[in-house]
């Protein structure tokens, strides 16, 4: 993406993310030092950064300074992203050491600890958004990130992955719902939360959620690609988890290069459905960002 936007709408996150999250001298200070080192550890912000893109598309550009009052629900968005990894690295899910380069919040502290900072950050951010303006499109927004992240969603996608673990073969179309609702539900939901505080129509509010599922099902296969190659610069993790967990990844069902055309296929149907929108230049930015994690 380009560089200038991207620097620019993650250091306005970064700013409003450092003053949520500065609890002072509050307790218990374990919790909020284990909250505050998962978020700000690194990370893409790919989510709130797509909340913006998405917004900024449908409002045919605008300044920055008008994207502040959005600030509460990036910062949510990230929030429970955060919470979600904290939660998918402890030793009972998928027993990850390292993430986003660093130790995994539960070595850094304790599984306990990670358990209760995952859990205080998706409630803060339910509270971040109580503070957006707009009550009544703030219901909405709640609605749309309860399902994404439910049973429905991410939270569904998790257990059957676990499930899944246990099984010697996973048939494609199972691996596809694991990744859907695991990594596309909460992308998913960044545009149609985007197109609900622009009050899009509801063709394009559907349109551009494909759009985001199919990003989110590229980004995942690109993982099991990356994990099968052993890429530790571009995962920002442990390499071979997925051998390790015994999960079934895309390269194990279809082979290395049907997993790269697949992916590539995603992230063309990604970009018909945006290339005739109007101010669609972030968008079709984002679908470069993960093409260029292709190995």
């Amino acid at each position: 993406m380009e560089s200038s936007y991207f620097e620019s709408r993650t250091r306005l996150l970064h700013e409003a993310l450092k003053q949520y999250l500065n609890f002072g001298k509050e307790q218990p200070a374990v919790l909020y030092k284990a909250m505050n080192y998962a978020i700000f550890s690194g990370g893409k912000r790919l989510r709130p950064i797509l909340f913006f893109a998405t917004y900024e598309m449908l409002k045919q550009s605008i300044e920055i300074e008008q994207l502040k009052p959005l600030l509460p629900i990036a910062i949510a968005l990230e929030m429970v992203h955060t919470a979600s990894l904290i939660h998918d690295d402890l030793p009972a899910l998928d027993n990850s050491p390292i993430r986003r380069g660093v130790k995994s919040c539960h070595l850094k502290y304790d599984p306990a600890t990670a358990i209760l900072a995952g859990d205080a950050l998706l409630t803060k951010a339910f509270e971040m958004i109580s503070l957006y303006d707009n009550k009544e499109i703030g219901v909405q927004i709640v609605q749309l990130l309860c399902n994404s992240i439910s049973t429905r969603g991410m939270i569904g996608g998790q257990t059957v992955d676990l499930l899944s673990a246990k099984k010697q073969v996973l048939p494609l179309s199972v691996l596809e719902y694991i990744h859907k609702k695991k990594t596309g539900a909460l992308l998913e939901a960044s545009v149609k939360i985007a197109c609900a505080c622009a009050q899009a129509e509801p063709t394009v509010t559907q349109m551009l959620s494909i759009y985001a599922i199919n990003l989110g099902l590229a980004y995942q296969i690109i993982d099991d690609l990356l994990d099968d190659d052993g890429d530790y610069e571009l995962l920002g993790k442990e390499q071979y988890e997925d051998i390790r967990n015994n999960r079934t990844t895309y390269p194990l069902i279809i082979g290395h290069d049907k997993a790269i055309k697949m992916a590539e296929k995603l992230l063309d149907d990604s970009y018909r459905i945006i290339k005739n929108m109007k101010s669609n230049q972030k968008l079709v930015e984002f679908i470069k960002l993960i093409q260029d994690r292709l190995p």
